[in-house]
């Protein structure tokens, strides 16, 4: 027989790995929304790629979906979360200073 503690742990433990799962799921999805409603001109000057990012937004939303539904014993999730969290943090940012910027202060 297990000890109580240990099973609320491991319930406690998947619950944490569901639901940043779907964190990352859900921040995936919409970082990949945003690149494809971006215009490309504002990639070439941060000089990315916009179907690079398109692509890595998506396949973060996949890591995340893998998380939910696959299980497994590694977490991909940790790869999305990454992905998710390079771009929120530097190329997001960079493309709306791009964008603010290129609306003039006339």
């Amino acid at each position: 027989m297990m000890n109580p503690a240990l099973l609320i742990g491991f319930k406690v433990a998947g619950y944490l790995y569901l639901s940043l799962s779907v964190i990352v799921l859900i921040l995936g999805v919409a970082a990949a929304a945003q690149v494809a409603m971006t215009r490309d001109d504002a990639f070439d000057v941060i000089n990315r790629k916009k179907q690079n990012w398109l692509l890595l937004g998506g396949g973060a939303a996949l890591t995340g979906l893998f998380g939910i539904f696959g299980g497994g014993a590694f977490p991909l999730w940790i790869i999305g979360a990454v992905i998710v969290g390079i771009y929120w943090q530097d190329v997001r940012p960079a493309i709306r200073d791009v964008l603010d910027n290129a609306s003039g202060a006339w």
